[in-house]
């Protein structure tokens, strides 16, 4: 018996010490996240059992698998350039520019991205965004605003034989990004919902959707990796985020496992528990990303008891705003709506001054 009681005890004393957070990504079989690799192909392996879901070639999944990673070594920063208190929620980090302003929050981390993206593949024609008052900024329009400004400057300092910045090529990239940095200050979590996004299935979800609190409007995730269980077809994700104040665009760890930062279908039961934010419903949503995507899918808003017709209309819009309304849209569920309260509407008109 003393013998048993001896053992007990050892086992106990071993469990104690060894099963501490110190030890634990020591003895634990998944260690998934590695301290070296460039990208989170490389960083973060996929668990047993579990490959990769194939990317075609210049796809956004494609994209963000090879966006290089910070060194693990190096802390999370905020835009001021100071560490984030919390270094203990990411599983890596990208290398994504973060402007020294509180901008690149949860929804303005996911623009840049796909900003970014996009202005690198050459699809400056659907880089498109709306402001949360409605307003819809196109890439393409502000670039011609902003050189139409710059001919003006230009001529100007020309007549006044006064050497000015404006005598300068202009520089593309420069303009992008002030176009980024202006879509960031105008459109939140909010605008990214009800105007650049669209309710998705968990059964198809693929990388590049995302994961939002629609009841509070409060946090935003990306997905950005996916992998497949070979024998039973179960599937995993990896979430990344950015957050308030603005920070660095991290991968997230899963606090339900020890390293191992993929979340799986067991890890979906509501409330979705994340590192720092718990999301109270599974809302699982695609951003569209091009044209006037809620005046597409919504077909009257309502002020009062007086329904106003929303027609498919040109971009290039006057506008006249007016009081509190109800706005109708698709929720997640299939064949139910919603209603949401904006403190104001943006009518569309044509424009007979373009």
């Amino acid at each position: 018996m003393q013998k048993n009681i001896l053992k007990r005890v050892a086992i106990l004393v071993f469990l104690t010490i060894f099963g501490s957070p110190l030890f634990s990504d020591l003895f634990h079989p998944l260690n998934l996240v590695k301290k070296f690799g460039d990208t989170i192909v490389e960083r973060i392996d996929t668990p047993f059992k579990f490959s990769r879901i194939p990317a075609e070639k210049g796809s956004f999944a494609d994209y963000i698998r090879n966006y290089p990673l910070k060194n693990s070594a190096e802390s999370l920063l905020l835009y001021n350039g100071n560490k984030k208190q919390n270094q203990e929620a990411h599983a890596a980090i990208f290398s994504l520019p973060l402007e020294n302003r509180d901008l690149q929050n949860a929804s303005g981390s996911i623009i840049a991205l796909y900003a970014q993206y996009m202005y690198k593949m050459a699809m400056e024609d659907k880089i498109s965004f709306h402001f949360t008052n409605g307003g819809e900024n196109k890439w393409l329009d502000y670039k011609k605003n902003a050189a139409s400004k710059r001919t003006v400057r230009t001529e100007i300092a020309g007549n006044l034989k006064k050497w000015t910045e404006y005598e300068k090529p202009a520089d593309r990239n420069e303009i992008f990004k002030s176009y980024v940095r202006n879509v960031l200050a105008h459109t939140s979590i909010l605008s990214m919902q009800i105007y650049d996004s669209e309710a998705v299935d968990f059964e198809n979800l693929r990388i590049g959707d995302i994961l939002m609190d629609m009841a509070n409007h409060k946090h935003v995730c990306l997905v950005v990796d996916m992998c497949e269980n070979s024998e039973n077809g179960e599937r995993a994700v990896l979430l990344a985020q950015g957050f308030s104040p603005a920070q660095e665009f991290h991968v997230i760890r899963n606090p339900k496992r020890i390293n191992d930062p993929w979340y799986y279908i067991d890890d979906m039961i509501v409330p979705l528990e994340t590192p720092e934010y718990t999301f109270p419903k599974e809302s699982w949503r695609r951003l569209k990303l091009c044209g006037l995507a809620y005046l597409k899918s919504a077909s009257k808003l309502s002020f009062g008891t007086n329904p106003v017709e929303v027609f498919e209309t040109s971009p290039f819009l006057n506008t006249m705003t007016v009081g509190m309304l109800t706005i109708p849209y698709f929720s997640a569920s299939p064949g139910s709506s919603s209603t949401f309260t904006l403190p104001t509407l943006i009518v569309p008109s044509f424009s007979s001054a373009i």
